[in-house]
């Protein structure tokens, strides 16, 4: 079983207004805590209206992660059973199925500011797996 928190989030405006200042990336303004959205879905895991266009000129007070990210939580189980045909040889059959639970394993939201999927879900890990094998052992 793993559990873990999400990861960190960087928010950058799509639009640089100091790209020709040599600025790589622009942040916007912070005005509130994004992280305190009540109702999280997938369109909108985070407060989009947190945010602010940052004027040229100016570098933004947003911070370097100010997003945390959707957390995991995954179960793996095997069930398995060794079976001996004789003194030398013996047979393994196993079933595996990983993310037992089907929780999806989203990804993180997309942190560019003006971009109309700003503080959406885009993308997921694989669902329910099932595995099963037979291995032979001489």
């Amino acid at each position: 079983m793993r559990v873990q928190t999400g990861a960190m989030v960087s928010v950058s405006q799509a639009t640089n207004l100091n790209s020709n200042l040599g600025y790589g990336t622009q942040r916007p303004n912070l005005i509130a805590d994004p992280n305190s959205s009540a109702s999280r879905s997938v369109a909108r895991w985070f407060d989009t209206s947190a945010f602010r266009l940052a004027p040229q000129f100016t570098l933004g007070s947003s911070t370097r992660n100010p997003v945390r990210g959707p957390g995991l939580q995954n179960a793996d189980l095997m069930l398995g059973k060794t079976f001996r045909l004789t003194e030398r040889v013996s047979t393994e059959v196993r079933a595996e199925a990983f993310n037992v639970s089907n929780t999806p394993p989203l990804g993180d939201p997309n942190g560019s500011f003006g971009s109309p999927a700003f503080g959406s879900i885009t993308s997921a890990g694989n669902p329910r797996v099932f595995e099963f094998a037979v291995k032979v052992h001489f």
